[in-house]
């Protein structure tokens, strides 16, 4: 499934206290929102619930065996956008199908 794209409006005050929050956890604005609303939306999916918006360090993905340990399971991934991992990165886990976990490395802006 395609990522889809909205617009949002946001008072100027609620987006400021999401960009305030944002950069306090060192993540993008787009990534925080994602974050929230999939804390927010219930799944029957365990890994939906427990995993997706989890955050993981770079060393904790094993790319010689294509595993990445989030909360003390090993998962199988697919990395956005990127063809290898930065061991010194944080990684946020931004969908979970089955077993495989789909990662993003959370850039500072």
């Amino acid at each position: 499934m395609a990522d889809k794209m909205i617009a949002l409006r946001l008072d100027k005050n609620l987006y400021e206290r999401i960009a305030e929050d944002a950069a306090r956890e060192n993540r993008s604005i787009n990534n925080y929102i994602v974050t929230k609303l999939s804390e927010a939306v219930p799944t029957n999916n365990l890994e939906q619930r427990q995993i997706v918006g989890s955050v993981v360090r770079g060393d904790k993905i094993n790319m010689a065996n294509d595993l990445i340990e989030v909360k003390g399971i090993y998962y199988r991934y697919d990395l956005l956008a990127n063809d290898s991992v930065n061991s010194r990165g944080n990684y946020q886990v931004i969908k979970a199908t089955g077993n495989i976990l789909t990662i993003q490395e959370l850039k500072s802006e």
